[in-house]
């Protein structure tokens, strides 16, 4: 899959999730604070009604165990929804935002892939409910595959046919030539025997004088993990139970009478697969539990192949990446075809916007301050002003709109837009066609307004706005004609290579405006050092902004920050001034220019070619004889 494409697997298990993620072939574990779990329960906040998912909704699930919902994604499964539990939906969307933030700031890229490993059959509606969830969290549509088919894609089990157990205690049938197909599925228990988890309870409270609730499960789990790679483990039971010592010797009592089983369930399987037991070519065990050491001692005593055991906590993750692999033209679909999950547009979202507008602003406000006017009498002849400060300010108006259209195909603002069936490449063929005229209309005010309010009306005003501002405009207008046929693909890592560097840009705006305010401003004598400090921090914010954008590789970027910086400092001066910013206006052109051509060369295969061609003379004759 392409570098800037990311697919989160996340294999839902009883008490915890585990998740990795693949990105340019590369398969990576998402660890949550170090730990290859995340607690897969969701806590209410009794005060404000915030939902606590991880360990901390957890460590407050322990202590106020009614307001815990351990098993978010089985209520959503069941459609279930009881009095003084989250909804489901709102629910899983809090879990799996959880896991797709801790993944996002671990490979620094968005998701754009989606896939949920469970091992129930999800119908329609469980699927759209799902599809719900992910779409609040800010995700794709999920893939969802089962715990058995990905544990196959990771183990490589050889067909036509293989057998999956789990410690559930279960066994799956899956026919590999028919795309992992489930033939047939049975839990392995004696009806008239309590269940393993139930069993072990028993065996640490005889007299059964004890309160079940989820907490008490969990502990059971955990014991059981423990029992994997250690003899015994400890089973703390709530007051006024002593902890209690349960060893595998435990572990293995408790699943004799449903092990015992184990060859009836398999001639049933067989039997309902309409294959023989000869037909399996691989069985698989997936985890580290001292039950599927006793599965796989059972599973010994009939003729099929030697089990695989999958210890490994990522192992279903892994194999659901390897086993929903995102084809390189997703069926040929384009951003005019499709539409990206979008959630409610929030403060956070408009902080690039604002940045950018506050710059802008600024910018304008201080040009009008700083003019000098020339007067004959009454009348006003002549104004100095800088006019790059202007063009300056005017091309950051057009980007604040850039930054704005960004948003319109992953944001809603009312709540009608949640279901807005609108494509992805329609809102964005309006949102940058939108910035390119509003932006060149907010120039052409930012012009007028500081003829007005410098009392001086001149044709030069607007000019220098509309020349700061019609190449940023122009690029803007090139991307909302492409934008629609970007593959689909390739759009999350399109939206983030033309994100306008708004760091860069907000520290360059901030060392122009000091570099002004050094030179066009009347100091008192004893306030002198003022201008001294001012023009030189200017100076070094703008060199350090002007090599940050000449380049985006990282060695380059510091190498010509620390050069400009020093050497701004060093050639600042009133006369200079203004060719610097001029300079870093330009720079600021040139980002949108390339930002135009990666959505040119992105939606036109032939317009990438010919740019390579263009880029680079000597490909076109290679190959060629001599």
């Amino acid at each position: 899959m392409p570098a800037n494409d990311l697919h989160l697997a996340v294999d839902c298990a009883a008490w915890q999730i585990t998740a990795a993620s693949e990105t340019a072939g590369r398969f990576q574990p998402v660890l949550f604070d170090g730990h290859s779990g995340l607690p897969n329960g969701v806590y209410t906040d009794p005060g404000t009604g915030a939902l606590i998912t991880g360990a901390a909704g957890l460590a407050a699930g322990m202590a106020d165990p009614e307001r815990y919902q351990p098993d978010p994604l089985g209520m959503l499964y069941a459609s279930a929804h009881d009095d003084g539990t989250p909804d489901p939906i709102a629910a899983v969307s809090a879990v799996l935002a959880h896991v797709a933030n801790v993944a996002c700031s671990q490979a620094g890229i968005p998701i754009t892939t989606l896939t949920i490993v469970d091992p129930r059959t999800w119908g329609h509606r469980a699927r759209h409910r799902l599809s719900q969830a992910a779409t609040s969290a800010g995700l794709p549509a999920p893939n969802i595959v089962s715990t058995a088919a990905a544990a196959t894609a990771f183990a490589g089990g050889a067909g036509p046919f293989v057998l999956v157990g789990t410690a559930a205690p279960d066994l799956t049938i899956l026919d590999l030539s028919d795309g992992s197909q489930q033939l047939a599925k049975a839990r392995i228990c004696d009806t008239t025997a309590p269940a393993i988890d139930e069993a072990l309870v028993q065996i640490a409270v005889p007299d059964g004088s004890i309160d079940r609730d989820w907490r008490m499960a969990r502990e059971v789990q955990q014991v059981r993990a423990i029992l994997a790679v250690q003899p015994r483990a400890p089973l703390l039971l709530p007051e006024p139970h002593p902890p209690a010592a349960i060893t595998r010797t435990d572990a293995s009592a408790a699943a004799q009478p449903h092990l015992a089983q184990v060859d009836d369930h398999i001639k049933q399987l067989l039997a309902d697969g309409d294959i023989d037991i000869a037909d399996i070519t691989s069985v698989i065990l997936v985890d580290d539990d001292p039950i599927i050491s006793d599965l796989e001692i059972a599973l010994g005593a009939t003729s099929l192949p030697a089990p695989i055991r999958l210890r490994d906590p990522h192992a279903v993750s892994y194999g659901a990446l390897r086993l929903v692999r995102p084809s390189s033209d997703q069926y040929g679909e384009t951003a005019a075809t499709v539409r990206l999950p979008r959630v409610r547009l929030t403060l956070a979202s408009l902080a690039r916007v604002a940045v950018l507008a506050a710059c802008s602003v600024t910018l304008l406000f201080q040009t009008i301050a700083t003019a000098d006017p020339y007067t004959w009498g009454i009348d006003i002849i002549a104004v100095l002003w800088p006019e790059e400060n202007l063009a300056l300010a005017a091309a950051l108006a057009v980007l604040t709109g850039w930054a704005a259209a960004q948003l319109a195909p992953t944001t809603w603002v009312m709540s009608s837009g949640a279901d807005d069936q609108t494509t992805t490449g329609l809102l964005l063929r309006r949102g940058f066609f939108g910035a390119a005229v509003l932006g060149l209309v907010v120039s052409g005010l930012w012009g007028l307004g500081t003829g007005v309010a410098v009392g001086f009306i001149d044709d030069t005003f607007v000019t220098a706005a509309l020349i700061g501002a019609a190449p940023i405009a122009a690029c803007a207008a090139l991307i909302a004609l492409a934008a629609p046929r970007i593959p689909v693909q390739q759009i999350q890592g399109w939206l983030h290579r033309i994100n306008p560097p708004v760091t860069f840009i907000a520290v360059g705006a901030a060392g122009v405006c000091l570099q002004r305010f050094a030179y066009g401003t009347v100091f008192y004598p004893d306030m002198i050092w003022l201008r001294g400090t001012a023009q030189f921090l200017g100076a070094i914010l703008l060199g350090v902004a002007t090599g940050c954008l000449a380049t985006r590789q990282s060695g380059l970027r510091l190498f010509a920050a620390a050069i400009l910086g020093l050497g701004y400092m060093l050639i600042a001066n009133y006369t200079t001034v203004p060719y610097l910013t001029s300079a870093f206006l330009v720079l600021i052109a040139w980002w949108a220019l390339g930002a135009a051509a990666t959505t040119i060369t992105g939606s036109t295969p032939r317009a990438a070619t010919w740019f390579n061609r263009w880029s680079n003379p000597l490909s076109s004759t290679r190959g060629a004889p001599s």
